[in-house]
């Protein structure tokens, strides 16, 4: 077998960069390096390339002098060799507790963020990061590991949006070849030896054990991975054409047909490909296929999203915190932007007044209202005379009567007045505040837009 060279390391990422179509010849480009091996050797490689590029290093400020010594570094590097470098010093620890996430997750959102403000500020093309095979089958483990559709199995990808990782092709081992070889400075990251790091437990303990069933291990899992990217893209177009059958939307939420999903064989698959994207993990996609024939009204959450049991759906909407805010409408207001657009006007009741029947307008007798009107949210408890009728009904069974669904209920507002409901905003108004014969004055109430 022919031994590979790390000579041929700069021809084999011309040919991956072509084969994958990651880059054209005029794109310009923003280099993460961290001053380890990886980056430095692709660093190393994009000098001799013909792209514009400068260098972006990140200071965590996590390992005290060793993260600085870092800085340092690439600052004599860049400065030696005539290339243009940005630095950024963060307070990671500090970002990580105020956010609630871990140290590591905090560092990946801190550089992404900054890298992309980089591209948008120099008008730049591409951030690039020195990922390679290695990187990419730890990452599939990991994935394994977690519970994961097909996406995460296909590891890594290549380019994604404006990232590009160029060093795929390579492994961990090409890569510090090259770098001994051509003789290239690089600094030894003290943390990459600590187990306490789920990756580093599996490059230095798991992965070895599999590399001694079979040597060729790590490249055998690259190349499934790459297979599995390809099968994915046409899984992910027969998902979506499934996803146009069984979910419609209004508004911001998402409706799934149940009755759709029932007759699916692959309702759960279906299920999780569209909510694990949203932060709901594979058993509660499980309890929601056990659900189907379950009461309305049941309910699941991830981080970001609610999904709620109604009679022929499962209701889809972002969270929100329970708005409380009360907005207050005096007898002279025109218009409100808040907490959606209205429009007001006080009318005479003479021969050519004609009643709107349009459910966005509510026309109430103005001498009966007292000012200024409360605009809210509907209470459990509340109660109103609907129009037409001598008795009380209680909202909560009004909204019953009329089949709201759960996340109808919970966006209905309530006009009222010294404490009564004027109007269920959209539906009904109420009795005690309608147009009779010995109205005079009309206050009439127009929604532009949806509450």
């Amino acid at each position: 077998m022919k031994k590979w060279s790390s000579w041929a390391m700069f021809p084999d990422l011309k040919n991956y960069i072509a084969t994958e179509q990651l880059l054209l010849p005029t794109d310009r480009l923003v280099l993460a390096v961290s001053g380890g091996c990886d980056s430095m050797v692709m660093l190393d490689l994009f000098r001799q390339m013909e792209h514009d590029f400068v260098v972006a290093h990140c200071n965590f400020k996590l390992r005290g002098a060793e993260s600085d010594g870092d800085e340092v570094f690439m600052r004599d590097y860049c400065g030696e060799h005539g290339i243009e470098l940005y630095v950024k010093t963060f307070e990671t620890r500090e970002f990580a507790l105020q956010e609630g996430i871990s140290i590591e997750m905090a560092a990946r959102e801190l550089r992404y963020q900054w890298f992309y403000e980089l591209l948008d500020t120099l008008k730049y093309d591409y951030v690039l990061t020195a990922h390679h095979q290695d990187d990419l089958v730890e990452t599939l483990l990991i994935n394994l590991s977690r519970g994961t559709g097909i996406r995460g199995l296909s590891g890594i990808h290549p380019k994604k949006e404006r990232l590009v990782r160029p060093l795929l092709f390579a492994s961990r081992e090409q890569i510090t070849s090259y770098a001994a070889e051509h003789q290239l400075p690089y600094r030894e990251d003290s943390s990459n030896q600590e187990f306490v790091h789920q990756r580093n437990l599996i490059r230095h303990k798991i992965l070895p054990l599999f590399e001694a069933i079979n040597p060729a291990f790590k490249a055998n899992a690259a190349k499934t991975a790459a297979i599995l990217k390809d099968t994915e893209q046409v899984y992910q177009a027969k998902i979506e054409e499934e996803k146009a059958a069984f979910i419609s939307r209004e508004g911001s939420q998402q409706l799934f047909d149940i009755a759709y999903l029932q007759q699916s064989p692959f309702a759960e698959t279906l299920l999780f490909e569209t909510l694990h994207p949203l932060g709901f993990n594979a058993g509660q996609v499980h309890e929601i296929c056990q659900a189907f024939t379950a009461d309305a009204g049941k309910v699941f959450y991830s981080e970001t999203h609610r999904l709620v049991k109604d009679r022929e759906a499962f209701i889809l909407s972002p969270k929100t915190t329970d708005d409380l805010s009360r907005f207050y409408i005096e007898a002279d207001c025109l218009e409100m932007a808040e907490p959606f657009a209205l429009q007001c006007e006080k009318l005479v009741r003479d021969e050519h007044f004609q009643f709107s029947r349009n459910p966005a307008v509510a026309d109430l007798d103005f001498d009966l209202l007292e000012f200024p009107l409360v605009l809210k949210k509907w209470e459990q408890g509340e109660y109103f005379q609907p129009l037409g009728m001598s008795g009380f009904k209680k909202l909560s069974d009004f909204f019953i009567d009329q089949k709201f669904s759960i996340p109808e209920k919970e966006n209905c507002w309530i006009l009222s007045s010294a404490g009564k409901v004027a109007w269920i905003m959209g539906h009904r108004i109420d009795n005690r505040f309608k147009i009779t014969k010995d109205t005079r004055h009309v206050f009439r109430i127009r929604m532009t837009s949806k509450a």
